[in-house]
């Protein structure tokens, strides 16, 4: 498997993460008592892997020359 191929795996993983993550978020924040520790981990966790997913697109070779 090509490097491009496995950085797209990576990232459609680590984005279907962050997807579940902000479920999470949005059914904690819709119950009367909300776990704020909760919460702010799983922001982090978010953030972190937004970040993740910014750099790993950032590696991605494009098109046939590879500037």
């Amino acid at each position: 498997m090509g490097r491009n191929k496995q950085l797209r795996i990576r990232i459609v993983g680590l984005q279907e993460k962050i997807r579940i993550h902000l479920t999470k978020i949005k059914r904690e924040l819709a119950l009367a008592a909300p776990d704020s520790g909760l919460i702010r981990h799983w922001k982090v966790e978010v953030a972190t892997w937004e970040h993740t997913v910014k750099n790993l697109q950032r590696r991605l070779k494009r098109g046939k020359r590879h500037d």
